[in-house]
């Protein structure tokens, strides 16, 4: 079976060190067979893909109540607030977060996960990510636990392709991997593509779905501001759905926004219950954006494989 993307491969120096591995044993015969049929890294400029993952401007598709603050995002309650005006200020709050976040070219962050795959719930992934916003472009090195293992993405370049290398025994038997965002292997081990990554992504989903709430009675949302176990300060958004009809994939969801920028930088989202057990929640997914950097100082080589700072070359 082949490996994940994500789950993949120390380098042989030389063509001769590569030979002398094909007489060790099978094994060895299979990862020098693996080191010679992987293919080097050119960058081959391509087409964006038919239906292109660089996000539109928001404003071509902003329809929020026309009562969006001019000067900055409308004022968070001190109290808690539920009902239809929690759902519209929650709307126009994250349609001038999507605004501002277009005018960012890229950032920098320390990128949480932890996701149910299988039925399993994992353990806590810890990335180091970039992301550039048009063309849409992120890179990712993982931290914790598998540290070193790279993953890159940038529109219009490498055939369009997730480029990809792990660490370990599996990087022997396949150094590198190169396949579309949807496919099987690039999405092994995660439960969204590549090109769903970042926070204009997931604040573009955020305004899709309240823009359902606010068409559907039965949906609660709360509005509120909590303190973590940290100490820090967030402002809290709550939602859980009544009607299972498909439009919303969690029954609830949780939202934490950064007091200032109002930007969201963590969510649970909990998968739908048994009927009659509702008040036991089935942790589905969770991300968090710590140590956001805005407007980072990036640049092409930052989405590049070939950067000599990472290690995605064969040898």
């Amino acid at each position: 079976m082949a490996a994940s993307p994500f789950g993949i491969p120390p380098l042989v120096r030389s063509n001769r060190w590569r030979w002398s591995l094909l007489f060790l044993s099978p094994v060895a015969s299979l990862a020098g067979v693996s080191w010679w049929l992987t293919a080097p890294l050119e960058d081959i400029e391509t087409t964006p893909p038919s239906v292109s993952h660089t996000r539109p401007k928001i404003d071509a598709v902003d329809t929020a109540p026309a009562t969006t603050a001019l000067n900055g995002p409308p004022a968070w309650p001190d109290q808690p607030l539920d009902g239809e005006a929690a759902k519209t200020l929650l709307l126009e709050t994250l349609v001038d977060v999507g605004k501002r976040l277009d005018r960012i070219e890229g950032y920098t962050a320390t990128f949480r996960k932890t996701e149910r795959l299988r039925g399993v719930l994992g353990a806590e992934q810890t990335l180091a990510m970039k992301v550039r916003q048009r063309p849409f472009a992120v890179y990712f090195k993982f931290l914790n636990p598998q540290e070193g293992k790279e993953v890159v993405y940038a529109e219009g370049h490498h055939e369009n392709k997730v480029i990809a290398h792990s660490t370990g025994v599996s990087r022997w038997l396949v150094p590198r991997l190169a396949v579309p965002p949807d496919h099987p292997l690039a999405m092994a081990e995660t439960r969204h593509s590549i090109t769903e990554a970042g926070l204009s992504n997931l604040n573009d989903k955020l305004i899709e779905y309240r823009r359902l709430d606010l068409k559907d009675h039965k949906a609660i949302t709360i509005l509120d501001r909590i303190t973590d176990s940290d100490g820090r300060s967030w402002l809290r958004s709550v939602h859980r759905h009544l009607n299972k009809d498909g439009t919303r994939p969690f029954y609830q969801v949780e939202v934490l926004y950064d007091v200032e920028s109002r930007i969201p930088l963590k969510i649970s989202n909990y998968d739908w219950p048994e009927p009659g057990r509702e008040d036991q929640l089935s942790l589905a997914e969770r991300y968090a954006y710590d140590d956001l950097k805005l407007d980072a100082p990036l640049s092409s080589l930052d989405f590049d494989p070939a950067n000599p700072a990472y290690a995605f070359h064969r040898y």
